[in-house]
């Protein structure tokens, strides 16, 4: 994983804690004095009150003090998330002030052509690993005769406008992809529409476009496709994508953009 990204990991953590701990706060200050002490003798528990800042066994409380024995229990509760929160929040500030703004994958970059002509990196730079994971040769599906022609701007032919749309879409935010690239799933091969390389943790992920879901048979056939994939160790959510259409709901090029911005980038 690169800094960017776990920085940007790291910030959204902290953006988390920082708003727990102004809840936790919040709470505390409205929080009854003192702490609650439980002792269980067999099957009897009994709650007492413990003045604040005293050793006391405190006062026993009665069933009517309910309200008050939640109130200081969960008082309790908050006070340890947050000491935990605080705690977690000084380790990762700390550790983002300490960790260095150069880190090795950016040095081969620095070097001048000449050299880097006699370097071989020790780690491939995005775009040296993009490159060659788009030159691994493949082999698609391929067309029959009299299918429609759909080009998309990288050169491609695909089978359905839908699909010219989403390849164009992914080609202007820069994410690589292979069209219908083979993906051997036990002793069966499928042919993702989409094959994409996630750079920020170069992880391969398969986006399928239903485009015929008014067609029953066409359903059917994908929902056990989807179930094929899952229960190959390819889940929903993570590991593929998909979109979906029929022919009165085309493709809304919105929930493509959402997709590409927040899932594949």
């Amino acid at each position: 994983m690169y800094i960017n990204e776990l920085k940007e990991l790291l910030g959204a953590r902290i953006a988390l804690l920082s708003k727990i701990l102004e809840y936790t706060q919040n709470k505390l200050s409205k929080m009854p004095s003192g702490s609650l002490r439980i002792q269980r003798q067999g099957k009897y528990v009994s709650y007492h009150h413990v003045p604040e800042k005293e050793q006391s066994n405190g006062i026993l409380l009665k069933n009517e003090d309910g309200n008050l024995i939640r109130e200081l229990a969960q008082k309790s509760y908050l006070k340890k998330v947050s000491n935990s929160v605080q705690k977690e929040l000084r380790h990762i500030r700390n550790f983002l002030d300490k960790y260095p703004e150069e880190t090795f994958d950016k040095i081969y970059d620095q070097l001048s052509s000449d050299r880097r002509e006699l370097v071989k990196p020790v780690s491939l730079s995005d775009e040296q690993f993009t490159e060659q994971w788009l030159n691994k040769p493949y082999d698609h599906k391929g067309f029959s005769e009299g299918e429609p022609f759909y080009m998309t701007q990288n050169g491609e032919r695909v089978r359905s406008k839908s699909e010219q749309i989403i390849a164009d879409h992914l080609k202007a935010r820069g994410i690589p992809y292979k069209y219908e690239c083979p993906l051997k799933l036990k002793d069966k091969t499928f042919y993702p529409d989409f094959t994409i390389l996630r750079l920020s943790d170069r992880k391969e992920i398969y986006y399928e476009h239903l485009g015929k879901m008014g067609d029953q048979n066409y359903a059917d056939k994908n929902i056990m496709k989807m179930n094929e994939y899952a229960l190959s160790g390819y889940l929903q959510g993570r590991d593929i994508f998909t979109t979906m259409e029929t022919q009165q709901k085309p493709l809304d090029a919105r929930v493509l953009d959402k997709m590409i911005d927040d899932l594949f980038m």
